[in-house]
């Protein structure tokens, strides 16, 4: 009997030690699959159209409202109009039984609030009713100071209503804030854009602007993941037949953020390669040499330069094509 319980137990052994290769086994393969996955892929630059651009989100406002105010103490004989009517400027809003003089429209607009009902004692600068110019609309939008330099009053602007986002808004720059706030070590600006046409657009509906400050056609392009700078110089990886990479110095123009010209050093067709996201499972780190860099797979990048590995980016509020 004491035979065959070790005789099983030996049995067990053997076969949990051959699950556990087989389990090991297939961990390991797993993982060395993962960490041979490339941490590049390769792109041509390519002919493209950038436009440089400044954006921000905000929403509908009237160009005026008014809340109009009793000039004396006095009873309301009637109000002639209702919440929501549009009306035109001069036109009766509320009369008076005591001789004050009737209220009138300051401007074409809707009236958006009435304060007061007939037969109501009111006082002096008691709040009577209001009214919105509801032909004449604006949005703002916070712009980074460095973007001020590129932005003008009467420059154009493409508007977007998130209501009717089969409809495009056009608006022009009508008023540029004097004074900043600052936060997080950056100070914003307050852009006015009035609206060129409202039509059917709301008092509160939510915007979406955006400032074109610079295009250029058919020009050499990569994404901008692909520039590095090294010592103030721009440079790109450029693969090799054999499976090595040699850097090579490129001139900038524009960035919309995504893309990034290329003034010299590249030419259309090209390829380079650029950095992406990988998961690996292996604790070792490969080191890959490229020039005056050494990759590391799995463990991020060491510039063996010693010097700042920066992308060429554009601005968070910078969007383009």
């Amino acid at each position: 009997m004491i035979m065959k319980k070790i005789t099983i137990s030996i049995m067990l052994v053997a076969i949990l030690g051959v699950g556990g290769v087989g389990v090991y086994k297939n961990i390991t393969a797993k993982a060395s699959t993962v960490s041979k996955t490339s941490q590049f892929s390769k792109v041509k630059a390519s002919i493209q159209s950038i436009k440089k651009s400044v954006s921000g989100s905000g929403s509908v406002q009237s160009s005026e409202t008014q809340v109009i105010k009793s000039d004396n103490k006095d009873t309301v004989d009637s109000i002639l109009v209702s919440k929501n009517q549009v009306v035109a400027k001069g036109q009766e809003l509320i009369t008076f039984k005591n001789g004050s003089d009737a209220i009138l429209a300051p401007f074409d607009g809707v009236v958006s609030d009435i304060s007061v009902a007939a037969g109501d004692s009111i006082n002096l600068s008691q709040q009577l009713i209001t009214v919105f110019d509801n032909k004449n609309f604006y949005t703002t939008i916070s712009v980074d100071e460095t973007d001020l330099a590129n932005l003008n009053i009467g420059q154009k602007a493409d508007i977007k209503v998130n209501a009717y986002s089969d409809k495009k808004f056009t608006g022009t720059i009508k008023d540029i804030s004097q004074q900043g706030t600052y936060s997080n070590g950056v100070s914003n600006f307050d852009v006015i854009i009035g609206f060129d046409s409202i039509d059917n657009v709301k008092v509160g509906m939510s915007t979406e602007a955006t400032i074109v400050t610079e295009s250029k056609d058919n020009v050499i392009a990569v994404p901008v993941e692909a520039v590095k700078d090294v010592k103030n110089q721009k440079y790109v990886i450029i693969p090799k037949n054999d499976g090595s990479t040699t850097l090579q110095k490129v001139e900038v123009g524009i960035s919309n953020g995504r893309m990034v010209e290329i003034t010299n050093g590249l030419v259309a067709g090209q390829e380079v390669e650029i950095p992406q996201v990988q998961t690996s499972n292996s604790s070792s780190s490969k080191m890959r040499s490229m020039g005056g860099f050494q990759m590391m797979q799995g463990g991020g990048t060491k510039n063996s330069n010693k010097s700042s590995d920066n992308q060429v980016n554009g601005k968070s509020s910078t969007q383009g094509n």
